[in-house]
């Protein structure tokens, strides 16, 4: 028996026993003693004082069952039950931000749907409600991948986050409403964000039964959060914000990090037809990823572009492992990364780094270069290009490495015309600034050639890539790892080629110094030995092969 009134009951039922009637409940009266119902509104059982619920196991006598109509001081301390749910904004989409771990985040927009019910049978005036922020912060890299568009019903109520005090607009009837137990209130809230990360609650203030009181409506105790999708774009174009993802994830993307992690990904995979998905538990997927991290939030007072310079070059310096080639690296690489990107776009920033900034910001791209994060590194690469021509000049050292740098990235996005016009118009100038022998000038070489060869440029592409590979030996020596790179170029050109016995003589020298120089769990060893054994079994010796795979781990 719940909270509505119900009739007196006469005879007896059988049911589980419990509730406050204890052996009262279970004595059985004498025959000429009837049970008198309470004057106060009472619930007894045969004499049993009992509140709103009522269990017994047999009865033999009266049973009087009054709802006290939620009256109890519990009840009018807080008499507003809320629950919410989410419905998608004008697109079904997923969104992960690149936290640490990555964690799903609501969308700027995405629907909240507030049911308001009444803890009382007595009436709840809900006089105003109000969205309040708790804390802003710059938005961080995400992972957005849209489903499938939506079409929803008008929106009972928005709010833009981006003004200083938000309000909420109805978009129909406007507060005050009423709720009581049998008439529940539903409100579709939609919170707007452009710029910011929030943080935020709603408080609902109410009247009932001459009390006045504020129900805090959040996510079971933690705030609820908002990401400002239009902060991933620049226009029509992706911004630093992006990982590049349309209608499938790019390599290194948050949401493909989670997933690996073996946490949701997406807000509405559990929903079904019938239902919508609730609000995700405070810490759900960052707690499924196993890794206790601050609160997602901090407060307005954000740090200056300066300080922000300063903590990455902290996280730098204090690298165990500060290689981006080596893959033990790429977990510190992709925390820095994400701050340089969140960096680049706040509207502050302005390019003027230090000499110690720039050279990191160059090591950052050849991480996200190598760690398949190509779409993210052309659009930080071109920020910073555009940049640094204008503070430092088109022909300063930093300006041609990060143009490299950008170039390499363009190769990974397969914009091999505009990374080949980018390198040929580099590498003249790297030769009269650095010199012939400088190794980004062979870097830049060795770069053009592969665009080249990808345009079908083969013959063009062999000569040059000869020609670097013979400069590199001799400005860097044999063993330089720069020139083994050279040396390993020359042998996919030659084996493409189909001069096989040409590119097996380079890949069996080029094998030997790497093993010797990097070692052989370095992958510039394994991936010589991956293209030697390849080689081998098209040349017909496999057991060649399978003596210089060894214990080759699997990889690409």
């Amino acid at each position: 028996m719940g909270e509505h009134e119900r009739p007196t009951a006469e005879g007896g039922f059988d049911g589980g026993v419990g509730g406050d009637g204890g052996d009262k409940a279970r004595r059985k009266p004498s025959d000429d003693t009837a049970p008198v119902p309470p004057q106060g509104g009472g619930n007894s059982i045969s004499g049993g004082e009992l509140g709103n619920v009522i269990m017994a196991g047999a009865v033999h006598g009266g049973v009087t069952f009054n709802s006290r109509g939620g009256d109890t001081p519990s009840d009018l301390e807080n008499p507003v039950i809320a629950s919410v749910q989410l419905r998608p904004g004008g697109t079904l989409a997923d969104l992960v931000v690149d936290a640490d771990p990555p964690r799903v985040m609501v969308p700027s927009g995405t629907v909240h749907v507030i049911t308001l019910e009444a803890r009382t049978n007595r009436a709840v005036v809900l006089d105003a409600a109000r969205p309040v922020v708790l804390a802003r912060r710059p938005p961080r890299p995400a992972c957005l991948l849209t489903r499938i568009g939506a079409k929803i019903e008008p929106r009972r109520f928005t709010t833009d986050f981006d003004v200083r005090v938000p309000q909420m607009r109805a978009q129909g009837a406007d507060f005050p409403f009423s709720i009581s137990a049998s008439d529940v209130e539903q409100f579709w809230f939609e919170p707007i964000a452009r710029t910011h990360e929030i943080a935020w609650q709603l408080e609902l203030d109410w009247t009932c039964a001459g009390r006045r009181g504020t129900t805090v409506i959040n996510n079971n105790g933690e705030p609820f959060e908002v990401y400002p999708v239009a902060a991933l774009f620049d226009g029509r174009a992706d911004s630093v914000l992006n990982s590049g993802c349309g209608l499938f994830h790019e390599p290194g993307c948050p949401s493909l990090l989670l997933e690996e992690a073996g946490a949701p990904t997406s807000l509405w995979t559990s929903a079904r037809s019938s239902s919508l998905p609730s609000y995700p538990a405070p810490g759900g997927p960052r707690a499924a990823a196993g890794a206790a991290t601050a609160p997602p939030h901090r407060s307005d007072d954000d740090d200056s572009p300066e300080d922000l310079r300063r903590h990455i070059l902290a996280m730098h310096a204090a690298l165990a492992v500060s290689d981006p080639e080596l893959p033990a690296s790429w977990p510190d690489y992709r925390k820095i990364a994400s701050l340089v990107r969140i960096l680049f776009h706040r509207p502050d920033h302005r390019g003027h780094e230090s000499q110690e900034f720039r050279a990191l910001l160059v090591q950052v791209l050849r991480y996200l270069y190598v760690s398949g994060q190509h779409e993210p590194g052309v659009t930080l690469g071109r920020i910073a290009a555009a940049a640094w021509n204008e503070a430092l000049g088109t022909d300063h050292p930093d300006t041609l490495a990060v143009a490299n740098r950008l170039a390499g990235c363009l190769i990974g996005l397969g914009k091999h015309a505009e990374a080949r016009d980018l390198l040929a118009d580099l590498l003249p100038r790297c030769e009269r600034v650095l010199g012939w022998e400088a190794p980004l000038t062979l870097t830049v070489g060795s770069n053009l050639c592969a665009c080249l060869f990808a345009l079908g440029a083969h013959q063009e592409a062999r000569q040059q890539c000869e020609d670097v590979l013979r400069r590199s030996r001799l400005a860097l020596g044999p063993d330089d790892p720069r020139t083994l790179r050279a040396a390993s170029n020359l042998a996919i050109f030659l084996r493409r080629l189909d001069d096989r016995q040409a590119a097996r003589a380079v890949l069996e020298d080029t094998l030997q110094r790497y093993r010797r120089v990097l070692g052989e769990d370095h992958p510039d060893t394994r991936h010589a030995k991956r293209d030697l054994v390849a080689l081998l079994r098209e040349l017909g010796e496999p057991e060649r092969a399978q003596a210089v795979a060894g214990d080759l781990p699997a990889g690409p």
